[in-house]
C-alpha cells in the first residue's frame, strides 16, 4: 500500500478558511437576521391586554428591525394552542409567543401537559408585570386585610372568592392567601375578569384577588375598594394601600406576568438581537405610558433572568398545588 501523503500547505489553508467561516456563521446570522417577517402568536383573543402589548411593542420592534412583526391571535386551552403552535416552528427565532403565567401554573394543574416550558421553549424576556389587588365591593364591612379575615372566620361557611377563571395567577393567589390566613374560602370561576367582577359589584362574591388592570377603572370610580397589594412593595398607583406582608403576612407576593417566549435552540445571537429589540421598545414613552394606564409594570429582564424567574415559578406553583390539592375540576 502506497504511504499517505502529508498534507499539503493548501489542504491547511482551507481548513483554516473553513473553521474560520464556521466561527463567523452566528455573527453572520445575527447581522442578517431578520430576512422576512417575525410572528408574535397571542395566545389570547383579540383586544385583551396581551393583544394591546404585543401590538404596541410589535410597532416598535418592525421599525427598527426593518421587517413587519405581525401579531397572530391564536386563542384556546388556557395558552395551549399558541404555545403549540410556535413549538412546531424552526428554532431561528421568527416565531415567538407571548403567554400569561398560565405557562408555569398549567403544568401543575393539567395532568399530561404538553410541554416542558423549559425544555420546548427558551425565554426571552417578561414583557409585563400585572400586580394583583384585594378587592371587595366598598360597602363591604372590611377597611384592611384583617377585617376581612375576621369577617370570614365570622361565618360557618367562611368567604366566596372570584376568579377569571381556575389555575389563573388570581384563582391562586387567593387560595394560598386562605390558607395562610386560616380562613375558608369558597373558589368561583368565571370566564373572564369582568363577570366576576359583576357578580362581586352584585354580592354573590364577597372578595377577588384581581389584576390591577381589570381593577383600577373600579377603584378609580369608587367601586371597589382595595384593602392590600399583593406585591413584594406598595403599588405606585395605589401608594397609600398597604401589600398584604405590610399586614400580617410576611413574605407573600402573587404576580401575573407576561413573557416572550422562543422555541428552544434559538441561535443565542439572534436571542439577543431580539431581546435587546423588545427592550427598546418597553422603554419607550409610549410604551410605558401604555402600560401605565393598564395597571401593568413594564418587564424588561435578560433572557438569563427570565429563565430564572420560570424555573422558580414552576416550582413555587407545583408546591402549592399540591399543598393546596387544587385541580381543575
Amino acid at each position: 500500500m502506497p504511504p499517505t501523503p502529508a498534507p499539503s500547505r493548501r489542504h491547511f489553508n482551507a481548513m483554516g478558511g473553513a473553521l474560520a467561516l464556521m466561527a463567523l456563521a452566528p455573527r453572520a446570522w445575527a447581522d442578517a437576521f431578520p430576512s422576512k417577517q417575525v410572528r408574535i402568536v397571542v395566545p389570547f383573543s383579540p383586544g385583551g391586554p396581551t393583544d394591546l402589548m404585543a401590538r404596541a411593542i410589535g410597532k416598535i420592534m418592525s421599525a427598527h428591525l426593518g421587517q413587519p412583526v405581525i401579531i397572530d391571535n391564536k386563542p384556546g386551552g388556557g395558552g395551549v394552542i399558541g404555545m403549540s403552535e410556535v413549538k412546531h416552528q424552526p428554532a431561528d427565532g421568527y416565531t415567538l409567543v407571548f403567554p400569561s403565567i398560565l405557562a408555569v401554573t398549567n403544568p401543575a394543574l393539567m395532568p399530561g401537559y404538553p410541554f416542558d416550558t423549559l425544555r420546548d421553549f427558551s425565554p426571552l424576556t417578561v414583557v409585563g408585570f400585572v400586580p394583583h389587588a384585594v378587592v371587595v365591593r366598598t360597602d363591604f364591612p372590611a377597611p384592611d386585610l384583617q377585617a376581612l379575615v375576621a369577617s370570614a372566620k365570622a361565618r360557618p361557611d367562611g368567604l366566596s372568592y372570584g376568579s377569571s377563571g381556575n389555575g389563573t395567577s388570581a384563582h391562586l393567589g387567593a387560595a394560598l392567601f386562605a390558607q395562610r390566613a386560616g380562613i375558608r374560602a369558597t373558589h368561583v370561576p368565571y370566564r373572564g375578569a369582568g363577570p366576576a367582577v359583576q357578580d362581586l359589584l352584585g354580592g354573590q362574591i364577597q372578595f377577588m384577588f384581581l389584576d390591577m388592570s381589570s381593577a383600577l377603572p373600579f377603584i378609580q370610580a369608587g367601586k371597589l375598594r382595595a384593602l392590600a397589594v399583593a406585591t413584594a412593595t406598595r403599588f405606585d398607583g395605589l401608594p397609600a394601600v398597604r401589600t398584604v406582608a405590610e399586614q400580617g403576612y410576611p413574605g407573600f407576593e402573587v404576580h401575573g406576568w407576561y413573557g416572550l417566549l422562543l422555541k428552544a435552540g434559538t441561535p443565542a445571537a439572534v436571542t439577543q438581537r431580539l431581546y435587546a429589540e423588545v427592550k427598546r421598545a418597553l422603554d419607550t414613552k409610549e410604551v410605558r405610558d401604555l402600560f401605565k394606564a393598564q395597571g401593568i409594570a413594564p418587564g424588561g429582564m435578560p433572557p438569563e433572568e427570565f429563565t430564572t424567574l420560570v424555573r422558580n415559578d414552576l416550582a413555587m406553583w407545583k408546591r402549592t398545588v399540591e399543598e393546596l390539592h387544587i385541580t381543575l375540576q
